[in-house]
């Protein structure tokens, strides 16, 4: 099963991505490849947005985005993002329950 937990304390974001989905075998599975999908999208977003400091780690089983952005601006789109793929977990975890699990 993944986990995936986001968490939000002033400026600082975070998603952590633990475990596998085991939907199918590897190489076949829809719900580890949406719910990868949805990190590396988000990864893409925090790294092109000025004014934030990020800390990236994508692996298999273990995936940690973390931000602090500097001001406001930074924030309001950090956020936005973070926001997004969340909903996509929320989807993910109310479609295959049993795979995916939405932390609050």
């Amino acid at each position: 099963m993944i986990t995936a937990t986001f968490t939000e304390h002033e400026k600082k974001l975070s998603l952590r991505l633990e475990g596998h989905a085991g939907y199918a075998e590897i190489g076949k599975d829809i719900v580890c490849a949406s719910a990868s999908i949805l990190a590396y999208t988000l990864a893409s977003v925090v790294e092109s947005i000025d004014d934030v400091v990020s800390s990236i780690k994508l692996s298999s089983g273990d995936t940690i985005i973390e931000c602090e952005c500097k001001n406001d601006t930074a924030f309001a789109k950090v956020i936005d993002a973070y926001r997004y793929t969340q909903t996509g977990f929320a989807l993910l975890a109310q479609n295959y329950p049993q795979y995916v699990r939405l932390m609050p």
